[in-house]
This record gives structure tokens, C-alpha cells and sequence, in this order.
């Protein structure tokens, strides 16, 4: 006869392997954050800022264009390229955890949250420069 109550060894069991998979996860999560990095460039090419996972600046490279350029251009460049690239890592860090945590779970939209909140959503991309010599209306000509 088997008994209406669960059998505590098995129950504890069970506790165990749910604790030991979220200890390897949380592993996989950190080794995954560490690793991350989003590298954003100014639209002239001068400033290249590099944030990790966090949204601190690992790497800051300005070219020799940037030079050229009154200090406050620099500094205006370089705050709204850093902006860009931790405006980038919510994207970056969906991509990297929806293979571990799943496109729709709990935890990962409580870390989205967290970026998005922390850090915005990346802008769309900058629309392409018009041209008028390539104006598709002048065909008729």
C-alpha cells in the first residue's frame, strides 16, 4: 500500500538537484557577464568606447581625427558614444542569457528590467545619409 503522504528522503532529494541546477546556472550567468563587452563608435570614426557588463568603461580609443577637434566636441563625442554603447547592452545581455534563462522567464525580465532600466533601450539605427544625385524620383529625366 503506498502511503498518501510524499516520502521526505525523496522530497529532499528532489530540493537538492533543484538547488544544485540553479547553482550551475548562476555560474553560467556570471561567467557570461564577465565576458560580455559592447563596443559603440562616434559616426566619424574618432571615439570607440568599450563598457562591460556593467556599463563601465573598459576601453576608450580616440583616433588621431580627434585631435583635430575642440576638447568639448571630444568630451560631447565621447559621452554620447559611451550612452550608445550601455544603451546596447540590454540587447547584448538578452542574446547571451536566452539560451540559459529562456526568451520568457521570470528571471529574465526581471534583468532586463534591471538594464533597461539602468540604461535605456538602443536607439534605432542612424538612417542612411540622403543623396540627392541617387534620388530614385529623377529617374524620369
Amino acid at each position: 500500500m503506498t502511503s498518501p503522504h510524499p516520502d521526505p528522503d525523496s522530497q529532499l532529494a528532489a530540493l537538492h538537484a533543484q538547488i544544485d541546477a540553479k547553482l550551475v546556472q548562476a555560474d553560467q550567468l556570471q561567467a557570461v557577464s564577465e565576458q560580455l563587452r559592447v563596443a559603440e563608435s562616434s559616426r566619424d570614426g574618432s571615439v570607440t568606447v568599450t563598457v562591460d557588463s556593467t556599463g563601465n568603461v573598459v576601453d576608450l580609443v580616440l583616433t588621431d581625427a580627434a585631435q583635430a577637434k575642440r576638447p568639448e566636441e571630444n568630451a560631447a563625442m565621447v559621452l554620447a558614444t559611451l550612452r550608445a554603447a550601455q544603451a546596447r547592452l540590454s540587447e547584448r545581455m538578452r542574446e547571451a542569457l536566452t539560451p540559459l534563462l529562456g526568451a520568457e522567464s521570470e528571471t529574465m525580465g526581471m534583468l532586463m528590467s534591471g538594464y533597461e532600466g539602468r540604461f535605456g533601450t538602443p536607439p534605432p539605427p542612424p538612417a542612411r545619409d540622403y543623396d540627392a544625385a541617387f534620388d530614385d524620383d529623377d529617374w524620369r529625366r
